[in-house]
């Protein structure tokens, strides 16, 4: 497979995570164009759930490939329609509140509440879309917390995923990583089956790279023959000139 090369051009991404807090990225243009995901978490008084946000239409497969044959129900609320499927065996369930750009997905890995519940738990957040994002937020604190709140990105040549500093630092490593413009960084061996691990070996693909600045912290994966993709070439010096050109503020 031939090798690419990986120019240092940059393009400035401006997103809004699930909180509501705005992400401001500078990216090697190279990395080519985004796709914008997330995931966040709430927890409180007999609930704890997790919803994963995905450009509009994704959960289209659900009845398709997911819960084939999957009864569905929709309710409809200004800017966005709430829509239930439920699997034919009651086995499982998905809730998606679905704007016309983004959505948000939970799973309920059994039965769907019955309709009081599903009331009182659509009466629990508060959802709003945007071109930059979506957020989805508890409709009062007091009682629901939001947590590990990740923006996800997914471009043809890498994956990154940015977290709050705050939430992040505590898994950071104890020993000090190479100091660059955008922050702190380390790299990492990936997880990977031997097969796909000797199909990287000794290239930028066989690592993970964590940058660490004053606000976020993000984990960059480049795709790469593990993923059908070709090798990029880089020496290290210009895998750091790269890695160099990315900048990260998430705001509180």
């Amino acid at each position: 497979m031939a090798a690419t090369e990986l120019s240092v051009g940059k393009i400035d991404v401006s997103r809004v995570a699930a909180s509501g807090s705005p992400v401001d990225l500078t990216l090697p243009a190279a990395f080519g164009p985004f796709r914008w995901y997330g995931n966040t978490r709430f927890t409180g008084p007999r609930m704890a759930r997790q919803f994963f946000l995905a450009p509009a239409g994704e959960h289209r497969v659900i009845p398709t490939h997911v819960l084939p044959g999957a009864v569905q129900t929709r309710r409809s609320f200004r800017g966005y329609d709430a829509v239930l499927f439920s699997a034919p065996d009651r086995s499982d369930a998905a809730l998606v509140f679905a704007g016309p750009y983004n959505e948000a997905t939970t799973w309920f890995g059994g039965p769907a509440p019955d309709d009081a519940g599903l009331s009182r738990l659509l009466a629990t957040f508060s959802f709003a879309d945007s071109p930059i994002g979506a957020t989805l937020r508890p409709t009062s604190d007091l009682l629901v917390r939001q947590a590990d709140d990740t923006l996800i990105g997914r471009a043809p040549a890498a994956t990154l995923m940015v977290r709050p500093a705050a939430d992040a630092l505590p898994t950071l490593p104890d020993w000090a990583g190479l100091r660059l413009p955008g922050g702190e960084l380390w790299r990492g061996e990936r997880l990977l089956d031997p097969g796909l691990a000797a199909l990287v070996a000794g290239t930028p693909h066989q690592w993970r790279y964590l940058l660490a600045g004053d606000s976020a912290v993000m984990d960059l994966v480049l795709q790469g023959p593990e993923s059908g993709r070709s090798t990029i070439e880089l020496t290290e010096e210009r895998i750091v000139d790269a890695l160099g050109a990315i900048a990260v503020r998430w705001s509180r």
